[in-house]
């Protein structure tokens, strides 16, 4: 829609598709609004995902704090671990942006941006998309055949890891933590900190203690003074020289299945540490299955791992009264779900 500005001259020198689409913001604030969700999960770590692309700006970030941490509410019909909202992007096929269930937004989701690609994948019918994350990073994602039997799969490039922590870890004298201690967290427990570009800090133990992970998670994103914007906190335990199993508390989120950039992270810091080898490809087992994943000679890398369904529907959502009107048109996405159930059912064979 456009305006002459001389017949409306209240939008006279101003961008008037701008104020068009605050205006349609405020009125869709007050009204409700239908979205498609579809249900989701990459190894494990489960979510919504809803293309805003069609609304034309109108979904605000107001809007999407509100839906996620409504939706994601594991007391409510729905839950998950955060929403993925697929936009528009000037450098790749898609954009995505993600809140977590807490209404904070994630700079970067390595599972996520899987189930993303293979969303807009299957749109544009191309086997490879460049999605693009918050802070404009393009990720270049391809198909993957046979990673499991009747599972989609999707392999992720990462750029350069950067271990400069100095941008999120308030130290003395220093922004980089290579196997060191942050005595506000533990005395004992020695951490890698590292971004990809969300926070990330790994330790390796010899057994993961959930509770244990959920204390330091805890105080870790309670503590301004030295981790002002929060940060995610990775245990990792050496099972062979290619595989390990992680455990992640995830920042907006709590312990989770599994957490793709922590993966990764874990994976670098293995390196980094003499566990495992650069160029070789190494299986990073979890609660809610695995990815495998491979560390280049620059620290750029790869990961592979599931993009799968579970369900989609429709829903009208209340902005003003924040309450879900109606959820129509379900459908279950079962044989995905099963072919997942056997792939955990393998998993737990081997661990």
């Amino acid at each position: 829609m456009t305006l002459n500005n001389t017949l409306y001259p209240i939008f006279e020198g101003r961008n008037v598709n701008l104020y068009l689409r605050q205006w349609n913001a405020l009125l869709f604030e007050t009204l409700d609004m239908q979205f498609s969700l579809l249900k989701s999960q990459g190894s494990g770590n489960d979510f919504f995902l809803i293309d805003i692309r069609h609304y034309n700006g109108a979904v605000t970030d107001a809007m999407k704090k509100q839906l996620a941490i409504h939706l994601c509410n594991r007391n409510s019909d729905f839950g998950a671990d955060g929403i993925l909202y697929v936009d528009n992007s000037t450098v790749g096929d898609g954009k995505m942006v993600i809140f977590n269930a807490d209404g904070s937004e994630a700079e970067m989701c390595g599972n996520g941006i899987r189930i993303v690609a293979r969303y807009v994948s299957e749109l544009l019918e191309k086997p490879q998309v460049i999605i693009e994350n918050k802070t404009g990073i393009p990720y270049p994602l391809n198909l993957v055949e046979n990673f499991y039997p009747e599972l989609t799969a999707f392999e992720l490039t990462f750029p350069k890891a950067n271990f400069d922590s100095g941008s999120f870890l308030i130290q003395n004298n220093s922004t980089e933590l290579i196997n060191g201690l942050i005595p506000e967290l533990s005395s004992t427990i020695k951490f890698t900190a590292l971004s990809l570009p969300n926070p990330h800090i790994v330790a390796f133990v010899d057994d993961i203690a959930e509770e244990e992970l959920r204390t330091l998670g805890e105080k870790a994103n309670s503590s301004p003074r030295i981790l002002p914007h929060g940060v995610n906190v990775n245990f990792g335990k050496i099972i062979s020289d290619n595989s390990i199993y992680v455990a992640t508390y995830e920042r907006g989120v709590g312990l989770t299945y599994s957490c793709g950039t922590g993966m990764f992270a874990t994976t670098l810091s293995a390196v980094n540490s003499g566990h495992v080898k650069k160029g070789e490809w190494i299986t990073l087992f979890n609660k809610g299955g695995y990815t495998k994943c491979l560390v280049n000679n620059d620290l750029s890398g790869r990961m592979i791992g599931n993009a799968s369904y579970i369900y989609s529907a429709d829903i009208n959502f209340d902005f003003e009264n924040n309450n879900i009107i109606s959820s129509t048109n379900n459908r279950d996405y079962n044989h995905e779900t099963g072919a997942y159930e056997k792939l955990l059912a393998h998993v737990n064979e081997l661990s």
